[in-house]
């Protein structure tokens, strides 16, 4: 495997972890437009078509205490941008719902992951998620209630969440800080998407494996934000991560270069939070779940997400 066909591998893992009232009832400023050009589906690493929105699954909105929330209280499509090098630089997009009540200074907060852009090197190397760590990666919420505003603004505050976890492929009791399992210790590892493997698996089509091959890992990703919250329809701010991962194994040994990289975070980590409402709302259940912000990536992010 060359250099190229590596780091492909390896950063398509960094980026497979990687965050009451209806959406309607709070004002939105910024919303899409139902014929704006959507995304190929509502999956995990979903990319243009020329059809029209996806089936969406009837998920509820979270059944949260809103009285007296605040007027940054709704939900938001997250768009998290991180450079990265292995051996040559390159840019990983993840895709999160975040859902915020606001109370004064207090958030309570859940971010979920909902879709991920893969890079790829077309003729090198060409990485997908299958359906069942698609399927796991949705489950994979994180939620935190507590004073991480500086002021009840809410506006011209500074955001400060804690550090958001997620970890797969391995059951660990302090996810932040726990060693993850390896080849030689695999006490820890999980089969979390079932199909037989220790870890998650993603699938990998290189040049120097003879048919698709599958590399077996178990990841971590902490990411740390801050942002002054400068409206409460949109926001940014910038994102320090941190990755984590460990191969336990692959389908033909024409995976193992892989193994023995290293990704290099680079600076300048950002994120953007729009918030999402009645125009993404597709199947209009009064919630804007992770497969509606998917099909709406694209106009609410640009090309990137094609």
């Amino acid at each position: 495997m060359s250099g190229r066909e590596a780091l492909v591998l390896a950063v398509s893992a960094c980026v497979a972890i990687a965050c009451g009232p209806s959406s309607g009832d709070y004002p939105v400023e910024r919303t899409t437009r139902r014929d704006a050009a959507p995304a190929r589906d509502a999956g995990t690493d979903a990319g243009p078509f020329d059809g029209g929105p996806p089936d969406v699954p009837d998920e509820p909105l979270e059944d949260w205490d809103t009285t007296d929330a605040g007027a940054l209280t709704g939900i938001f499509a997250v768009e998290v941008v991180i450079p990265a090098k292995v051996v040559v630089e390159v840019e990983a997009r993840q895709l999160f719902r975040l859902r915020i009540v606001q109370r004064g200074r207090s958030l309570h907060l859940r971010t979920s992951p909902c879709r991920i852009h893969l890079p790829a090197v077309a003729g090198v190397a060409e990485l997908s998620i299958p359906p069942a760590l698609e399927a796991t990666i949705h489950t994979k919420s994180v939620e935190d209630e507590g004073d991480f505003l500086s002021g009840e603004g809410p506006t011209d505050v500074e955001l400060t969440p804690p550090p958001s976890v997620l970890v797969l492929g391995a059951d660990l009791d302090d996810p932040l800080v726990d060693p993850l399992p390896t080849p030689e210790q695999p006490s820890r590892a999980v089969d979390e998407d079932g199909d037989g493997n220790p870890g998650v698996t993603v699938d990998a089509v290189v040049a120097l494996c003879r048919q698709p091959e599958q590399a077996y890992l178990a990841l971590r990703a902490v990411a740390n934000l801050r942002a002054t919250i400068d409206g409460v329809d949109t926001f940014a701010g910038d994102v320090t991560p941190e990755l984590e991962w460990s191969i336990l194994g692959y389908s033909h040994d024409c995976l193992a270069p892989a193994a023995e990289l290293e990704i290099e975070i680079l600076p300048g980590s950002t994120f953007t939070a729009i918030r999402v409402g009645a125009a993404e709302d597709l199947d209009d259940n009064g919630n804007v779940s992770c497969p509606e912000i998917a099909w709406a990536a694209v106009p609410l992010f640009g090309e990137a997400w094609r």
